[in-house]
Formats: structure tokens, sequence, C-alpha cells
């Protein structure tokens, strides 16, 4: 007969075990495939059942290590599921009574790109393929080791259909056959002010501090308003998940062209000299910490390239064709008898800063506080004694509060600054020319407590000001509106297939009265591989200030003049796109039209001799095309990209005043080899533009007539390839060094002249050469205490 006591002492010993087996801890440590780096910062999830169901959360330290707790007592299994950015998501399982004392997991560059998480098309977050609306995003890491030296340069080497071009005033940006003012640029979802034409000063944003660059293309006015009636970008900045990351780095391009040989400090121009041959030098830190509930981003940008000139080949031919002047018997070529002086292209000095701060005492409470400081100085090649100076300074603050699984909202404000200077280069002297400013406070509410549904609904009030000396009689004077807009919008998860999102916008001001815009989006997913997508969303845009009341001549060159009866220009823009998806290949199509009703825009015209840029209404305009991407991981080290547009612009009684070429191209080969401790990257990228042609008015003098006519002459501008090709080694996951060649086929334009044709043309001097040194830090901590 069995005693008690064994008895009792059995059940014991079962019940120790079983307090064992659910203390018993896990230990693992996270590497990156290839070079085996620890991954610090990645976010490990994990429960007791495969839907991961009232999971734990856990983050990996400065070794790539983390302790998993078996979530409950007799589990045999745990399942994990584990992200980190760059990274394709690792999912699976493991025994909850393992003996190892550390197990040893790899993650894999997300090369396919098709597990980021997007927010700007619906202002929620969610993984790129399970977005109702199509999102193009480039990786921030992915630009700078691909070599590209700036934002301008990124965006037209991988955007199909996007194009920037040097102008007079700065930079003129295109997409899909539309301009700037329908191409609205954030920054973590917020505006910007400080345009001109429509164009920010794009050298303000530090490529070096963007997480990622998403872009929704199409009419979004339904979520973010005016201007947004052709595209959104939203450059999303970093926020470390790391104990401590700094990453600090210097780069050195071959100068454009050397216009003054060894200036002398006694020389009068001495100062005009030596900033029209300033190097072409960058250095930037990005410097984050994160300890308990604080965070802390910061990052710095210095940069700064010289002057040079673009010269023309021929002299100048104007074509004026039957088609647009009807009153011609036959086309005509009228080519000038003296050649056109070249055009000076120029340099820039820029510094800008940037800070934020995050508090997150626990899962339900959020809060940021941003700000940063841009300068730019802009040295022409004019001999005036004066160049142009510009600040911006911007500040915000948002809070984010979680009730239960009930809803959670947000309150925000925003507030830009920017001014405009011509600074003397000799006298410590400076005049504002130009004062801009917005302040932006918002709050919105976002729900997932209703089955499959994820709506939000938010109001925004804008307040923007403009003071200028360009409205009348050049005295400085300030113009301004005011508008206040609600949105709601609901993304309805029908079933696993079916995807339903629609959302309507509400806007009113007191100069433009009341107007709503609807949306509508469908995704259709019948497997994990295949998507389709429709949308049909409607757009506007309010005249600008600029637009409504500039009255500006520029130097007697030519005056620009506003219309303050203009009438806010609206779009309807409907898509149709089907999208492939595996572990080795990307297909993606998108064909959509954008039909415009009193579309705002500038026309150039002629009064006797005197040329004028004057804003109207246009009665209607239609743009078609096709969008398609593609991107195939050929082997483990080599990954193909390709992109192209086409767009078809309508004309107005036979003349065409949009600028944008039909076709457009990208494409690059990405070759990465990975050893221990060892990288090694090489990217190869082209960018092919179309020849366009364009009209822009003028007038001629028919002879046989003794009369003369207002007349439009063709612009008819040849095609290019821009190609750069970028080499880079880094070891041990903290040294990289880089080397490079931008525009590696030497092009350089040929036509400047003929009206505005040299607003046209990429502002390239040719091939040039670059070198950059990288540091990467993100193991200090780890590598002090090893020390002690």
């Amino acid at each position: 007969m069995i005693q008690p006591k064994i008895i009792i002492f059995c059940l014991l010993a079962i019940v120790c075990t079983g307090v064992r087996a659910q203390t018993n801890l896990i230990k693992i440590i996270l590497l990156e495939k290839g070079t085996e780096q620890p991954l610090i910062g990645a976010t490990i999830s994990y429960a007791s059942n495969e839907k991961l169901e009232k999971a734990l959360h856990t983050t990996t330290d400065t070794n790539g290590k983390a302790t998993l707790q078996p979530p409950s007592m007799g589990e045999s299994w745990i399942w994990y599921s584990i992200s980190s950015l760059g990274f394709a998501p690792l999912r699976g399982k493991m025994s909850s009574q393992t003996n190892k004392q550390l197990i040893t997991l790899y993650m894999e560059e997300d090369v396919m790109r098709m597990n980021e998480v997007v927010v700007t098309g619906s202002r929620m977050s969610r993984p790129i393929k399970l977005s109702p609306v199509t999102t193009q995003v480039l990786g921030g890491r992915a630009l700078v080791d691909a070599g590209y030296a700036n934002l301008q340069q990124a965006l037209q080497q991988e955007t199909p259909g996007l194009n920037i071009q040097k102008v007079g005033f700065g930079n003129e940006i295109s997409m899909q056959g539309l301009d700037a003012r329908h191409v609205l640029f954030l920054m973590d979802g917020e505006r910007m002010t400080g345009d001109m034409a429509g164009n920010l000063d794009y050298e303000r944003f530090n490529l070096h501090a963007i997480d990622r660059i998403e872009i929704v293309k199409g009419a979004s006015s339904t979520l973010y308003g005016s201007r947004a009636a052709g595209a959104v970008i939203n450059l999303i900045t970093k926020k470390t998940a790391k104990p401590l990351s700094i990453d600090a780095g210097v780069r050195y391009g071959q100068m454009n062209e050397r216009n003054y040989r060894n200036p002398s400090k006694s020389d009068f121009l001495y100062m005009f000299e030596k900033n029209a041959d300033r190097p072409n030098l960058q250095s930037w830190i990005s410097a984050g910490f994160k300890t308990g509930a604080f965070t802390s981003q910061t990052d710095v940008w210095y940069s700064e390239n010289d002057a040079f000139y673009l010269y023309q080949a021929e002299n100048d031919q104007k074509l004026y064709t039957k088609e647009a002047n009807p009153f011609l018997p036959h086309d005509i070529i009228v080519t000038s008898t003296a050649a056109r002086p070249p055009m000076g292209i120029e340099g820039t000095e820029h510094l800008s800063t940037s800070q934020k701060l995050y508090y997150d005492p626990n899962q339900n409470l959020s809060v940021l506080l941003y700000g940063s400081v841009f300068f730019m100085n802009t040295y022409d090649l004019i001999q005036d004694m004066t160049f142009s100076q510009a600040r911006d300074l911007t500040s915000g603050a948002k809070v984010t509060y979680h009730v239960k699984n009930w809803f959670s909202f947000t309150a925000s404000i925003h507030h830009d600054f920017y001014d405009r200077f011509k600074r003397h280069e000799r006298r410590d002297e400076r005049q504002k020319v130009y004062k801009s400013s917005i302040l932006q406070p918002r709050l919105s509410i976002t729900s997932n407590y209703f089955n499959n549904h994820s709506l939000i609904f938010g109001i925004e009030h804008i307040s923007d000001d403009l003071t200028s000396d360009r409205f009348v009689n050049r005295v400085m004077s300030t113009r301004s509106l005011k508008e206040t807009e609600y949105f709601v919008q609901d993304e309805w998860t029908l079933s696993k297939r079916w995807m339903l999102s629609a959302g309507l916008r509400t806007n009113f001001s007191r100069a433009f009265g009341f107007m709503g815009m609807p949306k509508v989006a469908v995704k259709f997913s019948p497997d994990d591989r295949w998507s389709f997508r429709a949308n049909y969303s409607m757009g506007y845009r309010s005249p600008s200030i600029k637009e409504l009341f500039f009255n500006w001549d520029h130097l007697g060159m030519f005056q620009i003049k506003g219309n303050e009866y203009m009438q806010p220009e609206k779009n309807n823009y409907i898509s149709a796109g089907i999208e492939y998806s595996n572990d080795k290949l990307f297909l993606s199509g998108t064909a959509y039209g954008n039909f415009f009703k009193d579309k705002i825009e500038g026309i150039w015209r002629v009064y006797d001799m005197q040329y004028n840029f004057e804003y109207t209404n246009l009665s209607n305009q239609r743009l078609l095309g096709v969008e398609a991407m593609a991107r195939w991981r050929m082997t483990d080290f080599l990954t193909l990209n390709a992109t192209y547009s086409f767009v078809n612009v309508s004309k107005l009684a036979g003349v065409q005043i949009n600028t944008t070429s039909p076709h457009a191209a990208t494409g690059s080969l990405d070759y990465k080899y990975t050893r221990r401790n060892y990288r090694l990257n090489a990217i190869f990228s082209t960018s092919f533009m179309g020849n366009k042609k364009f009209d822009v008015q003028d007038r001629v003098w028919v002879k046989e007539e003794n009369t003369s006519y207002d007349a439009y002459f063709r612009c008819d501008l040849p095609a290019y390839v821009l190609c750069n090709l970028s080499v880079s080694q880094t070891f041990h996951n903290k040294v990289k060094l880089s080397v490079g060649v931008d525009n590696l086929l030497n092009y350089k334009p040929k036509t400047l002249g003929s009206g505005i044709t040299m607003f046209n043309v990429p502002a390239t001097p040719g091939a040039r050469f670059h070198v950059q040194m990288e540091f990467m830090i993100d193991d200090v901590i780890n590598a002090l205490k090893k020390k002690k």
C-alpha cells in the first residue's frame, strides 16, 4: 500500500515541474542573414496560439538578444512574429520546453518591399500590399546607398513620370502631366510653406533623415485637401528604436565648373568669386537614443555646391505651326541671328537641423514635440553684389490617446514660418522680400471598434499668410487665406478578398464658399499574389495667394500677373490597376484618367514684345495615362527594378501649353554581396525622359499682310537619359566607403533658348565623380560596458 506521504511528495513534484516549465525562459539572438550582424531594436510578438491573440511583446537589445517568457502553462509551442525596419517579417514557432540556452534566428532584407507599413493613402497604418490605394514606397537607406546626393535627384531617378528641372527661381517639379501646384509635399504628414510657383526649396529636405518616402498618385483631396489634386509625396523621418544610434558621414563631389581661379581678397568681387566656386561638399549626423518611455531623434545636415553655366549649341529656332496658328498658310521656322548667352545655374549653401522628442509612457498615450531650422544661401552668377537668403522654422506638437479598444484621438498643431531675403555680398545688410507662414491645428478620431471597419473623422483649419513686395507697386503688403475642412473615411474589409474604402471632405473658405470632395476605392484579392484596385476621387485646388494677387515685374524681363476673379479648379480622377507579387517578382500596372474643370494655369503672353505670365482658369483639360512597375529578384545577389509612365495631355484649341513629356521610364540594377561583417553593394540607375513638344505664345509680323498676330511657336526638346553608378563597401556594419559617378554618359543639354525652353532642360554640367565616407554606431553602450 502506497503511503500518503509518498503521494503528497509526487503531487508536489508534478506541480514544481509545471512551475519550472512555466518559468522556463527562452533566450534568442537575432542576426542579419549574410553579415551575421545583430539586429537591434527588433520587435518580437509571441503567444501560445498561431493567431497571436493576447500576444506578449519584447525587443532585442544591443547584442540582438531577447528573452521570451512562455505565456501560459502546459503549452508545447510558442508562435512568434518578428519585425525590424528594412527586413522581411519572420514568423514561426518554437518549443516552449527547449533546453537550448540560446536560439539563433536570421532575418533577410525585404528586397521586394511588400511588407512596408504605409500611412499616406488612408491616414491609417497598414502593410502596403493590404492598402486599398496604390502607394509607391522609397526607402531612405536605399536612396542613400544608391549614391543620390539629394532628394531631387532621388525622386527623379526612382519615380516614373516625375521630373525636376532647374529654372530661374529654383526647381520646377512635374508629375503625370501636372506641375508642383498639384503635387502636395508633406513632412511626417504636415504641410510646408515657402513655395515659389508651387515649388518648395527642395534643398531643405535632408535625405539622411528620411526613413521612407510614400508616394500616392491621383487626387487625394478627400484626405489632404487643396493641392492634393495630382499626388501626395509624404517624407517620413527617422525614429530610432535602439538605445543609441549614430550615423555620421561626409561626401565630396567633383566641382561643376571652375569659374574663377585663385580669387584675391583685395579684389572688389572677391566674395562673389568665392561663393560661385564653393566645393561640392556635404556632411551630416543623425543621432537617436531611446531610454524607457523617452525617445530622441536629432538630425543635422550641411551642404554646399558651386554655380555653373549651361551653354547653347545652336542659335534659337522658333517653329510656328499652322495647327496652332490658323492664319498661317504653312509652318514657318524663324532662326535667330545671334547666339543666346549661357544660362547660369546658381550654387547653394544650406544648413538644416531638426529635433523630435517622443514620450510613450504606455500603450495608450503617445506625445511628440518637434522643431526644425533651415538656412540657405543661393549664389547666382550675376555680378550685382547681392545673393538670396532663405530661412525656415517649423514647430509642432502631437498627442495620441487610445481609449481601450474603442477609439483613439489625435490632436496636433503645426506651424511653418518661411522668410526670404536679398543680402549684400560685402555689407552686413539684407532686405526681406518674402514672408510666408501657415498655422494648422487638427483633431482626428480613428476607430477599429466595429468589426472589419477602420474609421477616421477629422477637422482641420489652415491659416495661410503671405507678405511680399510683389503684389502692387513693390510695397511690402500681406494677403491671407483661411479654410476650415472636415473629412471622414471608412475602410471596410468585407472579406479576406474584398476591401472597400469611401470618404468625403467638405471645405469652407470665406473666399470660395463651400465645396465637397468624395472618394471611393475598391480592392479585390483572389489570393495572396494577385490584387485588383479601382479608384474614383474628386480633387480640388483653391487659387493660391500668388495666383490671386501677384502683380510683379521681374527686372523688365517679364511680368507675373495674378487674377483676383479666378475660381477653384476641380478634377475627377479615375484609375484601375492590377498587381502581382511573390517572393521573387513584383508587377504592377495602372491606367488612369484625370479630368479638370476650370483648371488654373499660367499662360505666357506677349504685349508689344513684353512677355507676361498670367494666371487664368481654362475651360477643361484632360490627362490620360498608364504606369507600370516591376521588381525582379533575379538571384540572391541581383535585383532589377523598372518603371514606365505614359501621359497624354489634351490641347486647348490646337495649342499644347503643357510641358510634360509623354514618355518617361526609370530602371536600376542592384547587386549585393554579403559576408560575415562585410557588405558590397553596387547600384546602376538610369532615368529616361522622352521628347516633349509644347507651344509658347509670341507675336509674329506677317509681311504680306503688313500686320502682326498673336502666335504660338512650338518648342521641340529631344529625349535624354541620365545614368548613375554607385559602389559601396560596409565593414562590420560600422564604416561604409562609397564611390560613384553621376550622369555616367556625360549628357549635357544643348537647347536652352526659345522662350521658356530653358525652364525644361535638366541642369547638369556632365559626368561628375563623388566619394562618401559614413560611420554607423548603434552599440556604443554595449561596447563601453565590455571595455569596462
